[in-house]
């Protein structure tokens, strides 16, 4: 059975790419955009050892106390792409994720590619996020 975690890793050593290992099931890989200046991006593994992946990220926005209008910039957004699912969680942040499938002969390159997905919509859609949290939508 492939170790989906340690596929990635290695792929990210040989690319020069830097991340974090959380657990024996996690790993945080971190980029900067040009709207949103940190985007960490946890990538959790099957615990069972299935091809399941999913990448998630909250460090978006929180909407405390303005939970109607998170839930409008997320349907905007949601509108607007299509490969990452924005929604606003239990502490009212935004949370954005992606679950895949991958194959073990692509696993490191299918994952990084996910990865710099979530990062590249999440930079893009920062933009509609600020404007529902701090302007007039």
């Amino acid at each position: 059975m492939a170790n989906y975690k340690n596929l990635f890793m290695r792929y990210m050593d040989s690319e020069g790419v830097r991340y974090e290992e959380i657990n024996e099931h996690c790993v945080r890989v971190t980029y900067n955009g040009d709207n949103l200046k940190h985007i960490p991006v946890l990538v959790f593994f099957d615990e069972d050892g299935d091809p399941l992946v999913q990448f998630k990220c909250w460090e978006i926005g929180n909407f405390k106390g303005k939970e109607a209008a998170g839930l409008m910039a997320c349907n905007e957004v949601n509108k607007t792409y299509r490969w990452v699912k924005y929604c606003i969680d239990d502490d009212s942040d935004v949370a954005a994720s992606i679950d895949a499938y991958i194959d073990p002969e692509t696993c490191g390159k299918e994952c990084l590619s996910l990865v710099r997905r979530v990062v590249n919509i999440t930079d893009d859609a920062y933009p509609t996020f600020a404007k529902y949290l701090w302007g007039n939508p």
